[in-house]
């Protein structure tokens, strides 16, 4: 018999081996530069997109049949199947492969050459989060291939007696899904997420009695312990940012729900705790005192095979009901349905310490499609208002070809009435926000006494046409008792001009009133660096939207400042030449900086030399936009509807670096947000010439929103 474990050799590194017979795997060697080799006891983390291992399956097949057996405690799945075993080519029929699909289902592949064999789990499955034993006993004389799960006879397949199987002259692998016909080891999905700690092969087969015996010696139900990615794995990324809401690894899209309770802010977001791409997305959480320090937590909601949910849980929002109870309303997934989007919702534990880690789903949803076009419904926002509860859910509207959003009422959360969509607009005028709308948004705007003078309804353009997807916006007036919203303008409305960096809006209004949106950053450099990085997107940081002036007011969170660590420079009276004299002794990747100007013209340039951003405004033309150091534009700006007017006031911006994150917010009235992706590990700071002087200059190194006492 060969008996594999896992040995750690030096940092970053592993093999699986059977000492007796000296068989090895090796560790890929593909350049994945945020890779850990994690052990909990004698257990290999195989973190589902980096570790695996191949070597040679000759050694560990039999002549007359043999069986695998594995240990191993998943901690999710994707969509695709991940590889246990994989000696597999599909295209040549060849080869045996052991896979993890979705839900716990366990699937195996074998052929010989002519013809493929498939069967999976049907009588016990895999349960995630804890300890499981898979046996596969291959009998060849026989004429039969048996899975076990658990000590279970899950399934049999027959095939043609004294049938041998054909292996490929390829490697083999561990850990990693191959087939040859696609999924090629170099394909970004297919690993295997969770703990392994030994694998049995021997020659022949084990009948039940032996193999239930097997079973029983390992700790098949005990549980695993929760595990979340190591954010010091990329302590030394220099694109990967600090004090921005991100994930703790791997994937993440919008931040949404949020929602503050008894002392804490709750951040959701879309996460794929698999991988670093999309793929079977979940729920996200995160808490924090102040939105800017933020705790993670254990995932808020799971797919489950048997709920409403099965093929992910998408976009929603949060609020506590008036029974003083925390809700989430998500969007469940379902592609065994049509239309395959449903509201549902999940209630919160109450935990001591509010940090709500525990979700208890409804396992019906409370919402079906009835309008909109069927099949796009998603992202439910829902709010209280008096006595009655709002919702509004993304859809397109069938009578202009745009995107729009059914708003709903109830008294209780239960019975829901439609009102029909809740935005009236020229879709020939505004084509640009797409034939559907992703994450609706409605909140109050406030002036400078505190009074709600508008609402602002916030949107994600879907389905566009030549175009890049953004955040729009339109002010109106909302008027609850009617079920009207009536919009004050007909063009939709830009707050960042950056090109489609900044989307993905969800908001909450603060206990202090304030309306504050959380946004998703989008990634900027493809697939394949975030894969081999390890982790995908980040959040935006969090802006308030008020109204200043009788205008729309943008500013960053002022919690933020909280994260200035050290201050750096401060200057007053300076030309630009001596400024970026003061500003050239510094490198760095934190950094916060407030500039205000008297020239016609203010530009600020950050990054490292042929790969830096240059945010700059005229004031003459009213533009405010974002080049690369060839002068390429990189933002978007429509005329006159995107122009700055800050009359005779000097220009301010007020500038974030975070690693490849750039954000600037100019005069209160719009922000840029930008991605500087580099070749070194530092970046600069530079004024434009044509900048005047310089009124004031102030430079802060900033800290990171995340470690023990954040």
């Amino acid at each position: 018999m060969i008996r594999m474990m896992f040995e750690k050799k030096e940092p970053g590194n592993a093999i699986c081996a059977d000492v007796e017979s000296g068989i090895e795997f090796l560790l890929n060697q593909m350049p994945f530069e945020n890779r850990e080799c994690r052990f909990y006891e004698k257990a290999l983390l195989f973190d589902g997109y980096s570790i695996w291992f191949a070597g040679d399956g000759a050694s560990l097949t039999g002549k007359k049949g043999f069986t695998m057996s594995v240990l191993l405690a998943p901690l999710g799945w994707s969509d695709q199947g991940d590889g246990i075993f994989s000696w597999f080519d599909a295209g040549k029929r060849e080869g045996f492969c052991l896979l993890l699909e979705k839900h716990g289902r366990v699937r195996i592949c074998f052929g010989n050459g002519r013809e493929l064999f498939s069967f999976s789990s049907v009588n016990a499955h895999v349960r995630k989060n804890q300890w499981n034993a898979v046996t596969v006993a291959f009998w060849q004389e026989a004429g039969w291939c048996d899975l076990y799960v658990n000590g279970v006879l899950s399934n049999r397949k027959q095939f043609p007696r004294h049938m041998e199987i054909k292996w490929p002259q390829k490697k083999a692998f561990l850990g990693k899904y191959v087939d040859e016909e696609g999924h090629r080891e170099e394909w970004p999905a297919g690993s295997f997420y969770g703990l392994m700690e030994e694998v049995q092969v021997q020659e022949g087969v084990l009948r039940a009695a032996d193999v239930k015996k097997l079973h029983g010696i390992w700790p098949v139900g005990k549980a695993a312990e929760m595990i979340l990615p190591d954010r010091r794995v990329y302590e030394k990324d220099a694109q990967r940012p600090a004090y921005h809401l991100i994930a703790p690894g791997k994937w993440m899209n919008e931040p949404h729900g949020p929602l503050y309770y008894e002392g804490w802010y709750h951040i959701f977001y879309q996460a794929n705790p698999h991988a670093p791409i999309w793929n079977h997305i979940q729920w996200g959480h995160m808490v924090s005192r102040d939105m800017v320090h933020w705790k993670d937590m254990p995932l808020a909601l799971e797919t489950e095979g048997d709920g409403p949910d099965p093929d992910g849980c998408w976009s929603g929002s949060a609020l506590v009901d008036k029974e003083g109870k925390p809700r989430i309303f998500y969007t469940a997934g379902n592609n065994g349905c049509f239309p395959n989007q449903f509201v549902a919702t999940a209630e919160a534990e109450i935990d001591g310490e509010r940090k709500l880690p525990v979700w208890r789903k409804d396992m019906e949803a409370i919402l079906r499609q009835t309008e909109g076009w069927l099949g796009e419904f998603r992202d439910p926002f829902v709010w209280l208002e008096g006595d009655t509860y709002f919702m509004l859910v993304g859809t397109g509207d069938m009578d202009n070809g745009g995107g729009n959003a059914v708003l709903y009422s109830s008294p209780d959360l239960k019975r829901w009435q439609s009102h029909g969509f809740f935005l009236s607009y020229n879709y020939e005028k505004n084509r640009e926000v797409g034939h559907v709308f992703e994450l609706p948004v409605l909140l109050p705007l406030r002036d400078e006494s505190g009074e709600v003078v508008c609402h602002i309804f916030l949107l994600c353009g879907c389905q566009i046409e030549g175009d890049v997807v953004e955040n729009y916006a339109f002010l109106g007036k909302w008027e609850p008792k009617e079920r009207r919203f009536s919009c004050y303008h007909e063009k939709a409305l830009l707050l960042d001009l950056g090109g489609g960096i900044f989307t993905g809006p969800s908001g909450l209004v603060t206990p202090d009133k304030r309306s504050v949106v959380f946004s998703i950053a989008q990634g900027r450099r493809g697939g394949k660096a975030e894969f081999y990085a390890g982790w995908a997107h980040n959040g935006g940081l969090p802006i308030e939207l008020s109204i200043r002036n009788r205008a729309l007011g943008i500013a960053p969170l002022r919690e933020l400042h909280q994260l200035k660590k050290r201050e750096l420079l401060c200057l007053e009276n300076v030309s630009a030449e001596e400024a970026n004299d003061a500003l050239a002794q510094y490198r760095g990747n934190l950094f916060w900086m407030y500039v205000c100007a008297d020239g016609e013209s203010l530009s600020v340039e950050i990054g490292e030399e042929g790969a830096a951003r240059i945010v700059s405004y005229e004031r003459q033309t009213g533009r405010f936009g974002v080049t690369d150091e060839a002068g390429r534009e990189l933002g978007k700006f429509r005329g006159d509807i995107d122009r700055v007017e800050i009359g005779d006031s000097p220009v301010e911006m007020e500038c974030f670096l975070d690693h490849s994150m750039l954000e600037v917010y100019l005069n209160g009235k719009k922000a840029i947000t930008a991605r500087n992706y580099i070749k070194g590990q530092e970046r600069r700071i530079r004024l434009g010439r044509e900048a005047g002087r310089i009124r004031k200059l102030e430079l802060w190194e900033m800290d990171s929103a995340y470690g023990e006492d954040a």
